[in-house]
């Protein structure tokens, strides 16, 4: 479990750097269409899921 923690703790601050980044991007070319890409729209799907599932395990943590 620690493991997983840490790979969700990881995956959460490298999908957020990478959305910022693309955001400052497309603030400054938004002919290069980063935050609209389909690619993009994977990206927040896996930022959500790593996000929801580091709350689940932290909660379980609390819990017990």
């Amino acid at each position: 479990m620690s493991k997983l923690k840490a790979l969700l703790s990881h995956l959460t601050v490298i999908l957020s750097l990478m959305f910022l980044t693309f955001l400052v991007l497309d603030q400054f070319n938004p002919m290069m269409n980063f935050v609209d890409h389909p690619i993009s729209c994977g990206l927040l799907t896996a930022l959500c899921v790593c996000g929801i599932a580091r709350s689940v395990i932290l909660y379980q943590e609390k819990k017990e």
